[in-house]
């Protein structure tokens, strides 16, 4: 772009810059970024989102070179001139304040002018920023929250769409409810993924859908656009979930909107979008994939992605988000219009999204799960052991320092409704213990810390060795790996003459129980 280029175009600082005297900083950082002279300040304090680059042109001399340098800087972004037509309105759901733009960015711009475009967030509060794996002390919701917000509303703006999210907790602070501190905040660092990765609860699923069916009836979208739920994050599946939940239950007020699902990005990758449309298939419902061409707005869709700057570099993020339009530009061959799209040519970068055709059913959670393919021997072992739950009079859990708790009081109040005479033995690691921190006085007597590591968990074995028929629970982070079998007969063979199952977390053991106690209920 040149100055001449950009005379239409709006001017909008970045939410994460602060000036002091004339230094610019980046969020909490201590060092400035870069020093303005006089003249800059003014021209800076300027910039209000609403001035264009000629109205700016007109009251500070070569205003026009000091915002591009400023915009190639990363200190400012240029709101192209759009005016967005009165309809149709294409309604884009996301889980997180930058989902959209990371998964379907290109698209999004290449529409951008052509119909009307709002992007759904579904998780409002967060205390999410890199920072956090960092360790800084920077975890403040309300802060962080604003921050996001006004990233989301600049972010939309460049690409022609206005921005409205949920009332809806991000995954971390549904999962660590209490205050936060430092103390979490190494936790976290140390394990996100207990914070984070777990299977979405049916009554959390259930709640957002009533949500998004209020909100998206207000909206009332042309089309709908959903994520994939590719990876592992909760909030990602759930909003997945929820949004087929939503739109099966009220099959009339969808009926003929167009609907489809976005690859989430750089989550995908192995086999996990095909698996999940194969899961939609045995239902009834189709998902027919496709690729768009992003090639001439694949820089424009960089710039978006750079306004969140609180969440990733652009250094670390770009180049993940150019492999995977790669991966679709190569693989992509020309196909028939559908709806003014294009499957992408060879060599060129592309976007993948989904169809969705018939009437949407959704599968079980457990079908949708990146891990399925390792958990079906866990599962068929469950499904041996569900009828026999009432019979059950002891249940052993065992979380090696791999495993994970996640919300222990919740998951222990599934374990006693499906062993309900079941007396539930838990021994936890002493890396993981602190997940058990809600535990009850009465779950506390049957909850057992394991010190000192292996000789500890000697100890555990010799004490269960000889509790035949207990059906134990093995948390291990390699449970659904094909090539840990090995393993898992070594640790089989001090257990005994009982059912011994593996799970990564005790929320997949949970989970599944649930699922197979529905069906049996049916």
């Amino acid at each position: 772009m040149k100055p001449g280029d950009m005379h239409g175009h709006v001017p909008q600082v970045l939410p994460h810059y602060r000036l002091r005297d004339r230094q610019l900083f980046f969020m909490i950082s201590r060092r400035p970024s870069i020093e303005l002279s006089s003249d800059d300040v003014l021209l800076y304090s300027g910039i209000d989102g609403r001035k264009t680059v000629a109205e700016l042109e007109q009251t500070h001399s070569g205003a026009g070179h000091r915002l591009l340098t400023w915009r190639e800087a990363g200190i400012i972004a240029l709101i192209p001139p759009v005016t967005p037509p009165m309809g149709p309105h294409l309604l884009v759901i996301e889980p997180h304040m930058d989902d959209a733009a990371l998964s379907a960015g290109g698209r999004l711009i290449l529409r951008r002018g052509q119909c009307r475009i709002t992007i759904l967030s579904v998780v409002r509060w967060s205390n999410f920023t890199s920072y956090l794996l960092l360790k800084r002390n920077f975890f403040d919701v309300s802060a962080i929250t604003d921050l996001r917000l006004q990233e989301s509303i600049l972010a939309a703006r460049l690409l022609g769409a206005k921005h409205c999210c949920l009332d809806w907790a991000d995954a971390p602070l549904r999962f660590w409810r209490e205050r936060w501190s430092p103390e979490t905040v190494e936790r976290f660092s140390v394990a996100p993924e207990v914070f984070v990765c777990r299977f979405p609860s049916p009554e959390e699923v259930s709640l957002l859908s009533e949500r998004l069916m209020h909100e998206v009836s207000f909206l009332a979208p042309d089309e709908l656009w959903i994520p994939m739920g590719l990876g592992d994050h909760v909030d990602h599946r759930a909003t997945r979930s929820a949004s087929l939940m939503m739109l099966a239950e009220d099959r009339r007020r969808f009926s003929g909107m167009p609907v489809v699902m976005y690859e989430d990005l750089p989550h995908t990758g192995g086999d996990h979008a095909a698996r999940i449309s194969a899961a939609f298939a045995a239902r009834g419902t189709r998902l027919v994939r496709g690729t768009e061409d992003i090639t001439d707005v694949f820089e424009e869709k960089l710039r978006v992605l750079s306004v969140y700057a609180s969440q990733f570099k652009l250094s670390v993020i770009g180049p993940r988000i150019r492999r995977c339009a790669e991966c679709e530009g190569h693989a992509g061959s020309p196909s028939p219009k559908f709806r003014g799209e294009l499957r992408s040519s060879a060599g060129a970068l592309a976007e993948a999204y989904h169809r969705v055709e018939g009437e949407p059913r959704l599968p079980l959670e457990s079908h949708l799960s990146l891990h399925w393919p390792g958990m079906t021997t866990f599962r068929t072992k469950a499904h041996a052991l569900i009828g026999k739950r009432e019979k059950c009079r002891r249940l052993a859990v065992l979380a090696l320092p791999s495993g994970r708790l996640g919300r222990w009081k919740d998951e222990r109040e599934s374990l006693l409704a499906a062993f309900p005479n079941a007396d539930v033995r838990l021994y936890v690691d002493e890396s993981v213990a602190w997940q058990t921190q809600e535990s009850g006085p009465s779950m506390l007597r049957r909850l057992k810390v394991v010190r000192k590591r292996w000789w500890g968990w000697a100890r555990v074995a010799a004490r269960e060795f000889f509790q035949f028929g207990t059906p134990t629970v093995i948390l291990w982070h390699a449970s659904y790996q094909a090539d840990a079998s090995l393993k898992k007969r070594l640790l089989q063979s001090f257990l005994p003459l009982r059912y011994v199952l593996f799970a990564q977390a005790l929320s997949d053991f949970c989970a599944l129980l649930s699922e197979q106690i529905g069906n049996l209920t049916m």
